[in-house]
């Protein structure tokens, strides 16, 4: 089968006299078959985001920090956090690695995700 993920983004700017709109879809073929979905509190002292026992290497990961006040930070390595959430931020980007490690700043902040099988 072909064309299984269905990527669609969309950017707004508008500030200073400046403004800017991007629009894109992208429709991808995968080679897993796998997911997993869920909202995981994130504390303080690094973790591993829990992917699921079926899920092997992950592939494209949709992120959103659910908290009203603090930031996460993602990563691939253990510390090492390329990905700052601010509150209540999203983020979708394709992953280079086998884990996703994540830490919240100041106090746990539930982390809502999608992990798609690479």
């Amino acid at each position: 089968m072909a064309n299984e993920l269905n990527i669609m983004a969309g950017l707004s700017f508008n500030k200073g006299g400046g403004s800017i709109t991007k629009r894109d879809n992208v429709v991808l073929t995968v080679t897993g078959d796998s997911y997993t979905s869920n909202i995981q509190s994130i504390g303080i002292t690094e973790e591993e985001v829990v992917q699921g026992a079926d899920l092997g290497t992950p592939g494209y990961v949709y992120l959103k920090n659910l908290d009203p006040t603090n930031y996460i930070e993602i990563g691939s390595t253990t510390g090492v956090y390329d990905i700052r959430l601010k509150a209540k931020e999203v983020a979708l980007y394709r992953h280079n690695s086998a884990t996703i490690y994540a830490k919240a700043n100041t106090a746990a902040c539930l982390l809502e995700y999608i992990i798609i099988e690479d």
